[in-house]
This record gives C-alpha cells, sequence and structure tokens, in this order.
C-alpha cells in the first residue's frame, strides 16, 4: 500500500506494511561533468575508436555522489519530522544511464562503492594450475581528480540512519533482469534495518563483522562471500 501525499517536502515513495512506513528515495546519476571523472562513452570501432579500459572508477564516484546527496536528503526530512525514528529509510540508484559499461560480476559496483571492497583478485599455482586463493583487494577509497572520496559508507556510523541501498542498471534498452538482476544492500549499522528476504531482489547482500573485519554474503547465492577490511 502506497501512502504518500501527492506535494510537500517527501521521500519519492512510502510502502505502508501493518502500519509501518517504508520510504524510499531515488536517484539516477548522469555521467558526470566533462573531465577526467566522467563517464566518457566509447567510440564504435568502425567510427575510428578502439579499445579502452571500463569506467570502473567513474561509475563509482557518480554511485557515490548519488548515495551522497540521497542520504543528505533523508537526513533532512528526519530533521524535519517527514521520516519519523521508526521509519525504514531506503536509497534506491539506477544505473541505467551508464549501466552497459558496469559488470554485475562477480559483484555488482553498488557493494565496491558502500564498502571498501576493490578490484578482484585470483592466485594460481603455477605447476598445477590449481587456484590458491582468491578475493578482493582492499580499497577505503575511490581515486579522483582532487582529493579521493572514501568508500565506507556502510561502515560508518554517520550513515547508520540510511537502511540500505536498492541498485539496479536495468535501463530501456535492456530490462532483463537476468543478465541486470535488482539487488539489495543492507546497512549493517542500521538503525532501522530492512527485514532479510523482504522485497523481490534477485541479489540480496548481508554484511556482518567477522575476525578480521566484516563479510558479505548474498544470502540468495550463499557461496558468493565478501571481505572488507
Amino acid at each position: 500500500m502506497v501512502d504518500r501525499q501527492r506535494d510537500g517536502g517527501q521521500p519519492d515513495l512510502c510502502v505502508l506494511e501493518d502500519g509501518h512506513r517504508i520510504w524510499i528515495e531515488a536517484i539516477a546519476p548522469e555521467e558526470g561533468a566533462p573531465g577526467p571523472d566522467q563517464i566518457v562513452r566509447p567510440i564504435p570501432m568502425n567510427e575510428g575508436g578502439g579499445l579502452i579500459a571500463a569506467p570502473i572508477r567513474q561509475a563509482q564516484l557518480r554511485t557515490s555522489g548519488a548515495f551522497w546527496t540521497k542520504a543528505q536528503r533523508i537526513a533532512h526530512y528526519i530533521e524535519q519530522g517527514v521520516v519519523t525514528p521508526d521509519d525504514t529509510r531506503i536509497i534506491a540508484i539506477s544505473a541505467s544511464r551508464f549501466g552497459v559499461y558496469v559488470a554485475e560480476q562477480p559483484l555488482p559496483l553498488i557493494m565496491s562503492t558502500l564498502f571498501p571492497v576493490g578490484d578482484a583478485y585470483i592466485t594460481v599455482d603455477r605447476e598445477t594450475g590449481n587456484v590458491l586463493d582468491e578475493g578482493f583487494h582492499a580499497a577505503p577509497v575511490i581515486q579522483r581528480e582532487g582529493n579521493p572520496i572514501p568508500r565506507t559508507a556502510f561502515l560508518d556510523e554517520r550513515f547508520a540512519n540510511i537502511s540500505g541501498v536498492i541498485w539496479s542498471r536495468v535501463g530501456l534498452g535492456n530490462l532483463s533482469r537476468r543478465t541486470r538482476p535488482l539487488t539489495y544492500v543492507h546497512n549493517p549499522l542500521a538503525e532501522v534495518p530492512l527485514p532479510m528476504n523482504w522485497g523481490v531482489w534477485d541479489r540480496e547482500f548481508v554484511t556482518v563483522r567477522s575476525d578480521d573485519g566484516w563479510e558479505a554474503n548474498d544470502i540468495l547465492v550463499p557461496t558468493r562471500t565478501t571481505e572488507a577490511q
């Protein structure tokens, strides 16, 4: 059931469930201003283009900026009393404008924006070819022109007022949930967490403390584990 007035300063959507409000504030970031941190569309080979690196860092910056913008809006709604202390608060981020350049495996890009998860690595025994180790490098910041941006929002108490993030790469050019699954990322520090398995997500990440830091699991794909320091 939707419970939201048409006018006034409120989040984009409110779902009312058994008297409890779940607020959703949505955003679809663009490619960014011209410069080294902009997501630049590749030029087709038949038009003189060539091989270039996928704009992962730039996409992380755009996603981080979108999260920060909406986190500030939700804090404003809480301060005004529009969102109460018992309400669930979710940020929905659509990467539809640049999702074609962002892979979903081994992890959705949103995970390396909210947590200090860097590039994936794999260690192979040269003699046997066996995989000895695999995982992700620790990366507490996203590099950019100027000061780097921390990617530790969901390990930071300042963002405990955010329950989680909905992440989607679905766009008009590709509506397939098979290739662009809908993902929900729980905030492990959330003041008002969303119950697990609440929505119709294709992937759902839950992060808990471990001996060495934090461990994230896709509870819809139990074998996927990610560690963050």
